[in-house]
């Protein structure tokens, strides 16, 4: 085939370049074009925009294209953009909601409500199985029904328990100066930092907002007491710092309280230890209150003194080094 194309010639020759799945071995095409520079790399763009595009049409988000243009610049942008889609998606799929899509245009917006969707029912399904979806502790009402069992067995066979309270002092003013990210990360840092000290057979639970529960089953007040000062002492000395840089130190009130023969029902017992929190907090925070009223500082002082490895009322404790 001659050199000499004519203008029908050279569109069918690039039209089949274009839009051939590969080259037609019948196609004819004159040697010396072959070896021509700027045929070279007409032939490679259009090889690389075919090959691009067939590979994304079939969900292939690895092919690499050498050649650069306008057209397949923007192939390559949709390629980055459908591999990270794909990692999104994977996040949403290992849980975590947050993730949102905004350079797909109308398909971000279906894809941000649909991890959206997915948030509300996760949580709702999480609430119907009993656990915190922020803290992933057990709930309130978990925790109440854990309550409602021990003190079942108390009644039956005088097997007491007790009760701790604890709030986050000044939990607000976190929220309110650094904004409700700090606030989520202080609750989900003091929540798995305590939870590594009670046993598997408590209860340990998001009772509410910045307020936790510990139900301690076959545990005198002592008990609770010492446990309860090895928390404090924990958070006390573990500060948390924020994605900003700012060092947040936070503290902890608690109320803690024993079941007793007048006990009726399990309400008496968590009234009584919400009394005692009310106690610490009001008497200065960071500190321990009991309902009725015991010699806190001889509790500790006893234990501090105590060779023995473990109190025989005191939880099987699981130490961490502060």
């Amino acid at each position: 085939m001659s050199l000499q194309r004519t203008d029908d010639e050279w569109i069918n020759l690039i039209y089949t370049l274009l839009t051939s799945v590969k080259i037609p071995d019948d196609m004819e095409i004159d040697p010396d074009l072959t070896q021509n520079p700027n045929f070279k790399k007409l032939r490679g763009f259009l090889e690389d925009l075919r090959e691009l595009s067939y590979a994304l049409s079939k969900g292939d988000l690895h092919m690499f294209a050498y050649s650069k243009g306008f057209i397949l610049s923007n192939l390559k942008a949709l390629q980055a953009n459908l591999r990270h889609l794909t990692w999104q998606t994977k996040q949403v799929a290992e849980g975590d909601f947050s993730q949102r899509v905004e350079f797909l245009g109308e398909f971000s917006d279906s894809f941000n409500e649909m991890a959206a969707k997915l948030e509300e029912s996760t949580k709702a399904l999480l609430q119907i199985a009993g656990a915190d979806f922020l803290t992933q502790l057990p709930n309130r009402r978990s925790a109440m029904r854990f309550l409602e069992q021990t003190h079942a067995l108390f009644k039956r066979h005088s097997r007491s328990y007790s009760i701790a309270m604890f709030d986050i002092d000044h939990f607000k003013s976190v929220n309110d100066t650094y904004g409700h990210e700090a606030g989520d990360k202080v609750l989900q840092n003091v929540s798995s930092s305590m939870k590594l000290l009670f046993r598997e057979t408590d209860m340990f639970a998001r009772f509410g907002g910045e307020e936790f529960i510990a139900i301690l089953p076959e545990t005198s007040m002592s008990g609770a007491v010492i446990l309860a000062e090895k928390i404090r002492v924990m958070l006390e000395s573990a500060p948390i710092d924020l994605d900003d840089g700012t060092t947040l130190y936070k503290t902890t009130s608690i109320g803690v309280a024993e079941s007793s023969v007048n006990d009726f029902d399990a309400s008496k017992v968590i009234n009584r230890s919400d009394e005692a929190l009310y106690k610490a907090k009001t008497g200065g925070r960071n500190r321990i209150c009991t309902s009725p009223p015991v010699n806190v500082a001889r509790i500790l002082k006893g234990c501090a003194n105590d060779d023995t490895e473990q109190q025989p009322d005191t939880p099987a404790l699981k130490l961490i080094d502060l």
